[in-house]
């Protein structure tokens, strides 16, 4: 009778380790699925978020900086800089403005291509500075020279300009906080798409050159009886 009531507690014991075993698992799983879950949350709410910094930025810096050089070429009215950049930065950057200016004061430009190259995006939302590191290049300007410079002046090349643009959040909108000029006349690498405002080379057109027809010797002269 001992030895029966011994085994029966044995199995009781190995049934209730097997029901704690199986808990523990079943915890485990749920446990291992939540935090399975909350990474894929997370890491999603982290792609929109760099992914919505950036192209808020991308639409912020390449329509700024279109407007800067608007006033720039065009001296048009510094009031529109206010809806990309700081007061503060619109002030700081009015010496860098004048000095790009400057070659153009006699100068009325009519027209031109603008073009913005985006090198490298520290946007990141646990990045507390953020910047954007552009280079601007200006092409085909268009326009007429005033009098005083003479009849033989010509309208002077736009010289490519590496930025570093520092981007901060002010009353719920982001803007261009500063323009920080990294280096003028960068060495640019050749774009990976032909560039559509480049200038196409030029081409020599081949002129067709006549084939010489041999005039028939007297023998090859047939003559036709008269009828």
């Amino acid at each position: 009778m001992a030895a029966t009531g011994k085994a029966s507690e044995i199995r009781a014991a190995r049934k209730q380790l097997r029901a704690v075993t199986s808990v523990r698992r079943s915890v485990f799983y749920f446990m291992r699925t939540i935090l399975t879950v909350l990474a894929v949350g997370a890491l999603c709410i982290l792609a929109f978020l760099s992914a919505a910094r950036m192209s808020t930025t991308y639409i912020l810096v390449n329509e700024g900086m279109s407007q800067r050089a608007e006033c720039i070429l065009k001296n048009a009215s510094e009031n529109d800089l206010a809806s990309f950049f700081t007061v503060s930065c619109i002030e700081s950057d009015a010496n860098q403005r004048e000095t790009s200016a400057a070659p153009y004061g006699n100068v009325t430009v009519s027209s031109y291509e603008y073009s913005l190259r985006i090198l490298n995006m520290h946007l990141l939302p646990w990045h507390i500075n953020t910047y954007v590191d552009v280079v601007e290049q200006v092409h085909g300007i268009k326009g007429s020279v005033s009098a005083e410079s003479g009849s033989d002046a010509s309208i002077p090349d736009w010289s490519p300009r590496k930025y570093r643009l520092h981007i901060s959040r002010t009353d719920g909108r982001w803007f261009i906080e500063s323009v920080e000029l990294l280096e003028l006349n960068p060495k640019l690498d050749p774009p990976a798409t032909p560039d559509p405002d480049a200038s196409p080379l030029p081409i020599v057109t081949p002129s067709p050159v006549p084939t010489p027809v041999p005039s028939p010797t007297p023998d090859e002269v047939i003559f036709q009886p008269n009828d």
